[in-house]
């Protein structure tokens, strides 16, 4: 279980291509908690009685949320608690760490000789392309996302020269 998360060894495609399915998995234990926390937060801002759920109305909540929607949105900022940030934290630094470790092992197998350098620019980019993809909405923001599809895609395709992967 150690050598999945460590930073070396190489991998070929098809395996870089499931270890990045399986980051989605790792991810599960995070939407849980994020899930939990809206659950929480619609319970007590509907003020949902447990011991009687069928008294919840579901128009008069969404007429409070639509009558006040400042209001909402200060309750949902003012749940969020240093317990809440710590646990999706903490349940995702796996996700994250298998992801690098996963993308740096196929770089390796690819670019074996610069394989650091490689790496930092690559990771680069891909920050660079969520920023610009989330900060714009129009063709800069898809120029980027095009361009980490094609450096996924070179990755998953392009045949490393290596017979025996040790990763």
């Amino acid at each position: 279980m150690k050598k999945f998360f460590q930073f070396s060894g190489t991998i070929n495609g098809t395996t870089y291509l499931l270890r990045m399915l399986f980051s989605i998995v790792l991810s599960i234990p995070a939407l849980i908690i994020i899930f939990a926390f809206f659950g929480v937060f619609a319970i007590e801002y509907a003020e949902i009685d447990m011991q009687n759920p069928e008294g919840f109305d579901q128009q008069a909540f969404e007429e409070k949320i639509e009558s006040n929607p400042d209001e909402f949105f200060e309750a949902l900022k003012s749940s969020i608690t240093p317990f809440w940030i710590i646990s999706i934290i903490i349940s995702l630094i796996p996700v994250v760490w298998f992801g690098l470790a996963s993308y740096y092992k196929r770089v390796s197998s690819l670019f074996y000789d610069n394989r650091l350098n490689v790496f930092i620019g690559l990771l680069a980019f891909e920050i660079l392309a969520d920023i610009m993809s989330i900060k714009f909405d129009n063709w800069v923001g898809n120029i980027f996302m095009v361009g980490s599809l094609l450096i996924f895609l070179f990755m998953l395709f392009k045949d490393s020269g290596i017979e025996e992967h040790e990763g």
